[in-house]
């Protein structure tokens, strides 16, 4: 499957402090649009509703962050540390994440579409209650992570960690997992009805 990528302007302004750009865009009540942060960090910071487009981060860490109802369209995150950012109730399109570290991220009701995660370590995070459609997971490691409640709609896992991963109550029809790990994986049994497995995986999931 595809998944439609970030579309870009050709114009993008280089900028470190994310900081001070948020900020000005809360107290303008204006989008953050067409800029590429580098090497830009942000501690503690708690805010809700900002829209962002057309916007790259590269090597940049959120660290105690709450982002609520933030609207992510058209974007690059590249290299950075999203580790324990609250995303709740998010909402991403054509989002890409490349080579990213987001361990313990909450993205619970957030809402994924044509998003393409690569290479990256999400163990202990929580998608619950998410809404996810036309999206990729490539190499990613969600081990101890919960898709619990969620929805999927054309998404596809590509050699994937999902070991000890919850998946309860998310109905996983169509998903094809036998390149990924799922040694433990989290659920009743009635979730993987034409779910696709491997024949080695099948017989690991006879419990349910």
């Amino acid at each position: 499957m595809k998944t439609e990528m970030p579309n870009l302007s050709d114009h993008l302004t280089e900028f470190n402090d994310i900081e001070d750009i948020v900020t000005q865009a809360v107290e303008e009540e204006e989008d953050v649009r067409n800029f590429h942060f580098i090497n830009g960090s942000m501690n503690g910071t708690k805010v809700e509703t900002v829209d962002f487009h057309s916007c790259i981060f590269e090597n940049c860490k959120f660290t105690e962050c709450v982002f609520t109802n933030f609207y992510f369209a058209d974007i690059i995150f590249l290299n950075c540390d999203l580790s324990n950012v609250d995303f709740t109730k998010c909402f991403f399109r054509r989002v890409r994440f490349e080579n990213c570290k987001a361990m313990g991220t909450n993205f619970t009701e957030a809402t994924f579409d044509s998003v393409f995660m690569q290479n990256c370590i999400c163990k202990f995070s929580n998608l619950s209650s998410t809404k996810l459609k036309n999206s990729i997971f490539d190499h990613v490691d969600f081990s101890n992570g919960s898709f619990q409640q969620s929805s999927f709609r054309s998404v596809a896992f590509q050699e994937c960690s999902l070991i000890e991963t919850e998946f309860l109550n998310t109905p996983l029809k169509g998903i094809d997992f036998t390149s990924d790990e799922i040694n433990g994986i989290l659920l009743s049994g009635l979730e993987l009805w034409c779910a696709i497995v491997s024949a080695v995986q099948a017989c690991d999931l006879l419990r349910y």
